[in-house]
């Protein structure tokens, strides 16, 4: 990856309705040259997906949840974490240090649908045994950069 790809990666990342001309343009290369860069960079795994970034307020998501999982043992790691992949509420899973084993970041429409996603579906996925929840108060930051330019 050469200094022009970590170009196209940042204006991809903040318009990703930019079009290749436009890139072409601001990078000095023809919109061909261009269309092969993303190709291969998709290709090559820098890229995962192009996709609409929704406004979760907009759409009645706006409860943020951030929950600890403790599992009663490494054996339980897999179920545990199919579980959570299938489970859209789940927008992130983060291995973390500690007591606990695992982070999510949880939406909701509010807090008692919050509670029902711990109580029936976290809660009971088998081998966890205790889990934590702090209650995001409102959203200060909340971006999808990657410092990459």
């Amino acid at each position: 990856m050469d200094e022009i790809d970590r170009l196209i990666l940042d204006m991809l990342q903040r318009d990703g309705k930019i079009s290749q001309a436009r890139i072409a343009e601001s990078v000095g290369l023809t919109t061909p040259s261009v269309n092969e860069r993303i190709k291969k960079l998709e290709t090559r795994g820098f890229i995962r997906r192009f996709t609409a970034l929704l406004d979760p307020r907009q759409v009645g998501m706006g409860a943020v949840a951030h929950v600890d999982v403790q599992l009663e043992h490494p054996s339980f790691e897999r179920t545990f974490l199919d579980e959570i992949e299938n489970l859209l509420a789940v927008q992130e899973c983060h291995a973390i240090s500690g007591d606990y084993g695992y982070r999510l970041k949880v939406r909701g429409r509010d807090l008692e649908q919050l509670e029902s996603i711990l109580r029936e579906r976290i809660q009971t996925i088998r081998g966890v045994v205790r889990t934590r929840v702090e209650l995001s108060l409102s959203i200060k930051k909340d971006s999808t950069l990657i410092p990459v330019a």
